[in-house]
């Protein structure tokens, strides 16, 4: 994860959430990936209209204008962080089961910059750990553990392996020891963002990307030796704002100098939402600059996208909204339709194979389930899923066994009105997934691809985007057959199948 929020989650552990969780927010700078051109950013995000409110009708085609062509989905495509200082451990049954709830196709493990100091033959830390990671309250992951939920929901694991306190040999040694214990190896990052300048030990380390260009070139030998199918991401980074941090600036273009044989690059696409951008006296005004702040974030991506081999897959392995002003947007309604929206941008772009959303168990505000660890701050029921979990776990659960996806292009008269949808297929069934991000109703013409009297829809709404989600009387369900054109109402999410 990012290494701002993982200073947070460090004070966090030890006691002090309230102080760095603030800082951690101030630093947050990342934007959100831009996976595709300004094209398909303005069909996908473009900003609300501030006329009163109308009904237009949008034709979302998957075929013939769509922006993008068909493309193939990968079955680990859409899944979640799970970091250990956040969660119980994967011993848990609560675990398995909230594994299960969200529809995880990949789980990340162990984490983030936790990574880099993780010791997986005891399963929690390395002693040269931060305080506020070998600290925390103990919830160690072994094998055993990742084995359990694995073998129990078909999740494909991504390990992160320790490149900053541990060696080639011991890190060889836990992928065979997976093996033996009959788990996947198919997906592996090398590290967790060394780019950035508040850890001086991945400094004194990797002093430039040149450096760790070199040394993941040698991991990448050695594992694909053993290990000829597996899929190895290298640490990339994103684009930065204003003078930004050269260190970062340099990261990717210094490593691709020394870096040979990487399958993939992983990119952390963290939206900062600027000071005074929400405010919840105007729900639909908040909403209509948070799109707005997300479509400037991504398309800084497009030069980012020209410095990248072709032949390279992009893994999204974190995501979400970060600041002082996603504190007013965490467990609201108006969160899960924002990564909603931001989950399916990432199919826009082919090379991208799979997401991990940022995170899965926690009390951090970013969670798609609410749980704290210590029982303090119960500012929800424990396991509670939050707005961010409602949708993204209906949406995993419509990729679910798809094997192809294509954008419905939207057509909505008037314009300006915020809709996304995605078409799903594998060859013998047809699924959909449409957001309203817009404070607008609208009205769907969708018969053309998903026959009247034959598709069932499933919506989920609010009673305001600044709803907090705390239990499932929250949440509006609404669930028919599609008869004719169907209405998409403000701020929701509509599965198709």
């Amino acid at each position: 994860m990012r290494d701002d929020l993982h200073t947070c989650e460090a004070s966090h552990s030890s006691g002090s959430n309230q102080v760095s969780r603030r800082h951690m927010l101030q630093l947050m700078g990342a934007g959100v990936a831009g996976i595709a051109g300004a094209s398909v950013l303005a069909s996908c995000l473009g900003l609300p209209d501030q006329k009163a409110p109308v009904e237009p009708t949008v034709d979302l085609t998957p075929r013939g204008t769509a922006p993008i062509a068909e493309r193939p989905l990968s079955p680990y495509f859409m899944g979640y962080n799970n970091v250990p200082i956040h969660s119980p451990s994967w011993s848990d049954p609560n675990v398995l089961n909230v594994v299960k709830e969200l529809n995880a196709a990949n789980l990340r493990y162990p984490g983030g910059t936790v990574a880099n100091y993780w010791n997986w033959q005891t399963g929690w830390f390395f002693s040269s750990a931060p305080g506020g990671f070998k600290n925390a309250m103990k919830t160690p992951i072994h094998l055993q553990d990742v084995q359990n939920v694995v073998q129990a929901t078909n999740t494909q694991p991504i390990y992160v392996l320790n490149l900053l306190t541990s060696n080639l040999d011991i890190q060889m040694q836990l992928l065979h020891a997976a093996k033996n214990q009959g788990l996947p190896i198919n997906l592996i990052e090398l590290g967790n963002e060394f780019y950035l300048d508040q850890w001086p030990l991945d400094q004194n380390v990797f002093p430039s990307g040149r450096e760790y260009g070199t040394k993941a070139t040698e991991w990448i030998k050695a594992i694909h030796d053993q290990f000829p199918e597996t899929k190895i991401a290298v640490v990339g980074t994103a684009p930065i704002s204003g003078n930004g941090d050269p260190r970062k600036g340099a990261w990717n273009d210094q490593m691709f100098q020394t870096l040979k044989e990487a399958d993939a690059i992983t990119v952390h696409p963290y939206v900062n939402l600027p000071d005074g951008l929400i405010s919840k006296g105007d729900p639909a005004g908040s909403m209509d600059r948070l799109n707005s702040t997300v479509a400037a974030r991504w398309a800084q991506f497009q030069s980012l996208l020209q410095g990248i081999p072709g032949g390279m897959k992009i893994w999204v392995t974190e995501y979400n909204l970060a600041s002082n002003e996603a504190d007013k947007v965490f467990h609201t309604w108006m969160h899960g339709i924002i990564v909603a929206s931001m989950t399916l941008s990432y199919l826009a772009d082919k090379r991208v194979d799979l997401v991990s959303f940022y995170d899965m168990l926690g009390n951090t505000g970013n969670e798609a389930v609410y749980f704290d660890r210590r029982g303090k701050d119960q500012e929800l029921p424990p396991y509670t899923v939050t707005a961010a979990g409602w949708t993204l776990r209906l949406l995993g659960e419509t990729m679910q066994g798809m094997k192809s996806t294509e954008p419905l292009t939207i057509n909505a008269a008037g314009g300006g009105t915020t809709v996304t949808g995605w078409y799903f297929t594998n060859g013998l069934q047809r699924r959909g997934f449409i957001v309203n991000a817009s404070s607008s109703d609208v009205t769907w013409q969708g018969q053309t691809h998903f026959t009247s009297g034959q598709t069932h829809y499933q919506q989920l709404t609010a009673s305001s985007p600044f709803k907090t989600i705390a239990d499932t009387n929250d949440v509006k369900v609404k669930q028919g057959t599609l008869q004719g054109p169907l209405a998409l109402p403000a701020y929701s999410v509509t599965q198709l199948k």
